[in-house]
């Protein structure tokens, strides 16, 4: 386990602290210059120094720091693109990726089911063909049965080769009475043939021959099936196609033994024609039947050729495969093309009704619908574009302009204002952008109404000046001529005059310290007293480290000249004035109170908006409003001084500003 460097930082009411890893073994990450905090399980590695040793890291804590790059990576990248480009790809992503998802999920769907119903229409109608063949096979079935199983037929198969001429004429005649009735119905059969096991015609309606190679190749595989059945395709000797039912007689007596052979033969177009030929499924699709050998017995189409295998010779491999079933439907690869393929098995046949679907003809109407979604997409698109431009533009357009406003202003152009009658945010923004030039300009034009009144002051008082070193020379020959006649209290006035005079006119500082200002009423004071003898007396109470504080300069002497001036009028008593300074946290209050006559309330509102008595015999024009106006000025209107008097209780003057050290002078 690696020691580190980690600098531990106190929490409360947490189950682990957090640490800061300052070692350079380990990596943490940056984010916008900010190191991030990694919250981890830390033991002491070495109690005796307190140095800490990390357990062990969240493993997840990399990824969800790559996480935040990313995501910091991807908002720097928008902040740096414009508002305009945002919005337009902001509402694109919201409208036009929705519409192209639906649109996408709307085709499959849609083609899926619509491949279905397909499937499921091709499967019922090739149950429905199954069951027409199979209906049809058990006509000529039963047509043959009624021959085979005749009494009168199977006595003249026992005996026909002793039987004579007029006994057989009288079988044909017989045998052409049975098949007559049904051949009115079954009009597909060609000819009907009966052989004897010795391989002699018992019968032949003589309509059609297809050969006596054919026959004795038919009469071999009924043996070679156990006297099953046979279904097979047979060209006659005129080339017509022709399906033929072999089937063996057997003795009604004793079944197993064989008394001859009878042939059915059917007209294959006639037979395809009856059962399949008004069938539609659709364009390019064909309907055809193979033998377990895939050889076509019967076909719609008439290029596939008869009685040979199919083109595609994978057909009856990909049908067995899905043989569990009598009929089915799949996909497959037919003749070059993909193809949807029902099927249905006639197992007494065993013959396979095969339809091939083209995908051509599956995807028409797919097609069509995807067209459809693509057009109705892409008006949608258009749609939500032109929306997207007026809404962007909506925003952009004014915030372009305050943008370009706020330029101008920059550059010095404050004769500008923004015409924007929206109702929003942006609208909202403009007016107050208006509101604020406006502002802007009339602190401009007081601005320089103030300097104009301060350069007109400044006149005056610079016409008004007298020499300070002539005047405080004549004032120290005063002194000294008036210590030389023994004039104590006038040299001390002398004396006291000059110091404040040098503090007032000389010293140019708007800011002196507490004990200056504090020098500065002690001075004033001793004048007065020249006046007012002993009637009056001022104290003073200062807290330990306020006398070093900064406070404007000459804004005591008005206060105490005022109670030294009306608090004593009326009053039997001494006037004690007590100045208090003091700190409150991050303020300076100072407290001038007095236990003269007091005032009324209408007279205190008169002091604080300068309606002041006449400034004959004051020091200055400086009054008791300018005091306050004078610190609202400097220090805020939070800042100020309050009046709190009442007639027979005295007055408490209290000044309120910043507390400020020599060092942190505004």
């Amino acid at each position: 386990m690696q020691a580190v460097n980690v600098t531990k930082k106190k929490t409360q009411n947490r189950p682990i602290d957090i640490f800061r890893i300052t070692t350079h073994d380990l990596q943490y990450g940056m984010i916008d210059g900010s190191a991030i905090y990694l919250y981890y399980k830390a033991i002491p590695a070495n109690r005796a120094t307190g140095e800490l040793g990390i357990e062990s890291l969240d493993e997840s804590l990399a990824g969800r720091m790559s996480g935040m790059r990313w995501v910091s990576g991807w908002y720097r990248l928008l902040r740096n693109t414009k508002i305009k480009s945002r919005l337009i790809f902001a509402l694109l992503l919201l409208t036009t990726v929705p519409i192209l998802l639906s649109g996408i999920y709307s085709y499959l769907k849609t083609s899926e089911a619509i491949e279905s119903k397909i499937s499921t229409y091709s499967a019922e109608i090739m149950k429905q063909l199954l069951k027409n063949v199979q209906l049809e096979n058990r006509k000529y079935i039963g047509l043959s049965d009624s021959i085979m199983l005749n009494a009168r037929v199977q006595q003249y198969a026992t005996s026909y080769e002793s039987l004579d001429e007029f006994a057989k004429r009288d079988m044909n005649v017989y045998i052409n009475t049975l098949l007559s009735d049904q051949l009115e119905l079954l009009q597909n059969i060609k000819n009907v043939r009966i052989v004897s096991t010795q391989e002699t015609v018992i019968y032949d309606m003589g309509y059609s021959s297809i050969g006596e190679a054919e026959f004795a190749r038919l009469a071999t595989l009924i043996d070679q099936a156990d006297g099953s059945d046979q279904w097979s395709y047979v060209s006659t000797e005129q080339g017509e196609p022709c399906l033929v039912i072999a089937r063996k007689i057997n003795s009604l007596e004793d079944w197993n033994k064989p008394l001859g052979y009878i042939y059915v033969s059917i007209s294959e177009p006639l037979y395809s024609q009856q059962l399949y030929a008004d069938v539609d499924m659709g364009t390019g699709t064909d309907l055809f039947i193979l033998d377990g050998n895939g050889n076509v017995v019967s076909s719609r189409n008439t290029e596939i050729l008869l009685h040979a295998p199919y083109p595609d010779a994978e057909l009856i491999p990909l049908i067995r495969e899905h043989e569990a079933r009598s009929e089915g439907v799949f996909q497959a690869e037919v003749s070059g093309g993909t193809h949807l393929v029902a099927y249905g098995f006639d197992i007494y046949s065993g013959w396979y009704l095969v339809s091939t679907i083209p995908d051509a003809y599956l995807n028409l109407e797919t097609r069509s619908i995807q067209r459809n979604i693509l057009l109705l997409s892409g008006v949608l698109v258009v749609v939500s574009l032109t929306f997207a431009l007026l809404i962007s533009n909506s925003i952009y357009r004014p915030l372009t302009a305050l943008v370009e406003q706020t330029s101008r202003i920059i550059r010095g152009n404050l004769n500008t204002s923004i015409s924007d009658p929206g109702k929003d945010e942006i609208g909202y923004l403009s007016d107050k952008f208006n509101v604020m030039v406006d502002t802007i300009n009339g602190l401009l034009e007081q601005t320089k109404l103030e300097q104009q009144q301060k350069r007109e002051v400044e006149l005056q008082m610079l016409q008004a000046q007298i020499n300070p070193h002539f005047l405080f020379n004549t004032l120290n020959s005063l002194k000294w001529t008036a210590q030389l006649s023994q004039a104590e209290s006038v040299s001390v006035g002398l004396s006291a005059l000059a110091e404040l005079l040098r503090n007032t006119i000389v010293d140019k500082k708007e800011y002196v310290t507490i004990q200056e200002e504090l020098r500065n009423i002690d001075n004033y004071v001793e004048i007065q007293k020249i006046r007012y003898g002993s009637t009056f007396d001022v104290a003073v109470e200062v807290e330990a480290g306020v006398e070093t504080c900064l406070a404007p300069k000459f804004i005591l002497q008005p206060i105490v000249e005022n109670a030294i001036i009306h608090a004593q009028d009326g009053i039997d008593y001494d006037l004690l004035i007590t100045i208090r300074c003091q700190s409150e946290d991050e303020l300076l209050r100072i407290t001038v109170a007095d236990n003269g006559k007091g005032m009324a309330q209408h007279t205190v509102e008169h002091l604080l908006q300068g309606r002041e008595s006449s400034p004959e015999g004051r020091l200055s024009n400086i009054g008791i409003s300018n005091v306050n106006e004078r610190i609202r000025y400097s220090f805020g209107n939070e800042y100020g001084l309050r009046i709190e008097s009442a007639a027979g209780e005295g007055t408490t003057v209290t000044l309120t500003m910043p507390k400020m050290e020599a060092a942190t002078k505004l």
